[in-house]
């Protein structure tokens, strides 16, 4: 997916929500803004949304002397999904479609996004994935898919998402899969890190390993060879969120294997993929 003219106030609102989370005076806030404001001016639109905006929050974290400016607010979030996890194993067990469920359990989580979100309600997201399902569901093939294959490669998204997505693996380690988990290789928004994944107990469950980078998605020209090769040799991806549908959808050699679990954030990821806005999303691209 290409930047579009929406794409680049985002950019900023994304500074914003990282400058919010530290002690910087208002003044110096304005400043790093406004120089940021001339490197957008430089930034290549043929990119992907999420690269372009790597490329500014990566100097914004610069500018600011943080490394890690949503640090605390992750622990929060793998603790409150965390809080949730009793009920929903409940829920699983009482489920006729228990990975179908899973797949819901987990997209509801990727409402756990603080570069787009102030606030969020994880209980309301779960409730409407439950009542509603998924605008696009793809479940069935992927079941079908799944039949072929004795493992699956996650490319996971957000912390505290990440205990959802752990429901997932635990329900698809039931059914015999083995499963790699991807996170982050540095901190980069409230994005998930070998730490979170450590923290909700997924190393426990998954082979967990590294993009290579702390770029927002997937920055194919910028991963691992571990990563590079997981994703050569999969033949069913799960991808999570919207950074890593803005990354991955125009790959072919990648999404002809890749199914996309998120909640459609932007008007321009909606009309990419053909999808309402607001709407949880188990989508399948074609190539």
């Amino acid at each position: 997916m290409k930047v579009q003219l929406d794409c680049v106030h985002c950019y900023l609102k994304q500074v914003v929500s990282t400058m919010k989370r530290t002690d910087l005076d208002e003044d110096t806030q304005y400043q790093i803004l406004y120089r940021l404001m001339e490197e957008i001016k430089g930034l290549d639109n043929s990119n992907t949304p999420a690269y372009n905006s790597s490329v500014i929050l990566k100097s914004a974290y610069e500018m600011i002397g943080v490394a890690d400016p949503y640090k605390s607010a992750k622990r929060e979030s793998n603790d409150a999904a965390l809080s949730f996890y009793p009920e929903l194993s409940e829920l699983l067990s009482r489920s006729q479609d228990r990975l179908k469920d899973a797949l819901k359990i987990a997209v509801a989580g990727n409402v756990i996004d603080l570069g787009i979100y102030r606030d969020f309600d994880i209980g309301s997201a779960i409730s409407q994935v439950m009542d509603e399902g998924f605008s696009a569901d793809c479940s069935e093939q992927f079941k079908s898919e799944l039949d072929s294959t004795d493992s699956v490669l996650i490319i996971g998204d957000n912390a505290g998402e990440i205990v959802f997505d752990r429901m997932l693996v635990e329900e698809l380690r039931r059914l015999g899969k083995s499963v790699t988990y991807v996170v982050k290789s540095s901190p980069i928004l409230n994005d998930a890190t070998m730490e979170d994944a450590e923290y909700v107990g997924m190393t426990d469950l998954a082979k967990v390993i590294e993009t290579g980078s702390g770029h927002l998605g997937v920055s194919i020209d910028d991963i691992s060879d571990e990563f590079r090769k997981a994703l050569e040799n999969a033949s069913v991806i799960i991808s999570k969120g919207q950074a890593n549908f803005e990354s991955l959808e125009g790959i072919d050699w990648i999404s002809q294997k890749t199914f996309f679990l998120l909640k459609i954030k932007c008007e321009e990821v909606a009309l990419v993929s053909g999808l309402k806005f607001n709407s949880m999303v188990f989508l399948r691209k074609s190539i």
